[in-house]
């Protein structure tokens, strides 16, 4: 299951798909093709973006948390150098990317444990650890394993 901003998008997107195939009118015996399924959902596989640490689900551009960081107004695609997966409503975490975010996380903390690293720079791996410590419980949760 997805996790993150845009989770309840992708969900929905699926929910709606399946209601399609449910709601079909009974007749006689018929199989539904896998390319049957494949055209109800090409139009959302088509605004895919596949990040390292995320999915970018990049349907509607003034959603875009990276065209807002770039005061860009519209783009055919995302800036994925300005990501911010854990704000942006298009995006979405899954267990494939929870390795990228655990080290993130380790890193985070190994960094905050070192004296020699300034005050002012410990604030702000503080927050971002925190925030890849969020997306780890959000990845768990998602999958169903005990955080």
């Amino acid at each position: 299951m997805p996790a993150g901003p845009g989770a309840d998008a992708l969900l929905a997107a699926f929910r709606t798909a399946e209601k399609e195939l449910a709601d079909h009118e009974p007749g006689p015996a018929k199989v539904v093709t896998d390319r049957q399924i494949e055209l109800l959902l090409k139009q959302k596989a088509s605004v895919l973006h596949l990040g390292a640490a995320n999915y970018c689900w990049f349907e509607d551009p003034a959603k875009a948390l990276c065209l807002k960081l770039a005061g860009a107004k519209s783009a055919a695609s995302p800036l994925t150098g300005l990501c911010d997966s854990s704000r942006c409503p298009q995006a979405t975490h899954h267990l494939v990317h929870r390795s990228v975010w655990q080290t993130t996380a380790d890193n985070g903390s190994v960094l905050l444990a070192n004296p020699r690293v300034p005050a002012g720079e410990k604030k702000r791996l503080q927050a971002e650890h925190e925030r890849s410590v969020r997306v780890l419980e959000e990845i768990d949760k998602a999958a169903g394993k005990a955080g």
